[in-house]
This record gives C-alpha cells, structure tokens and sequence, in this order.
C-alpha cells in the first residue's frame, strides 16, 4: 500500500451460525465489528478491516479471526506500506 492511502483487508467467513469476526493489529490490539476502533481501523459488517490513511508504522501482520460455536479459523495477512 501507498502510505496516505486507505486499504482494505478482506476476510470472509461462513457459517450457520454466522461466524463472529475479529481482526489481531500488528501491536496486539483486537478490533471487531463493535469495538470502536482507533478511528483510522475499523471492521465493516462483512468482516473487511479497512485502515485509513495508512502510515510505515501500520505495517505488519494481521491476523483475521472467525469464530463460532462450531469452531474457529484464522488467515494472516503481511501489510507492506
């Protein structure tokens, strides 16, 4: 990504229940579609997170988590800005 930019990390997940998706920030803050976020993250209802003006520091891994009653599954994503 450029920085300055905005991105937008997919993840999609289903299930019957509708899995619950949380995203694992590079500094180890969770962010799900609840919480409120820094203001510059925050996870739209089909479980995109999407960073705005996106600096060198918001470079990293993050890790996209699904969860349900009938298990769990997670994708990790390298963000290079």
């Amino acid at each position: 990504a450029h920085s300055g930019s905005s991105v937008a990390l997919a993840c999609r997940a289903q299930g019957s229940p509708a899995p619950s998706i949380s995203w694992l920030l590079p500094n180890q803050t969770r962010l799900a579609r609840s919480s409120a976020g820094s203001g510059r993250a925050r996870v739209e209802p089909d479980g995109t997170l999407v960073l705005r003006a996106v600096t060198v520091y918001d470079r990293g891994l993050y890790t996209c988590r699904a969860e349900s009653p009938a298990g769990s599954d997670s994708l990790a994503v390298k963000l290079q800005v």
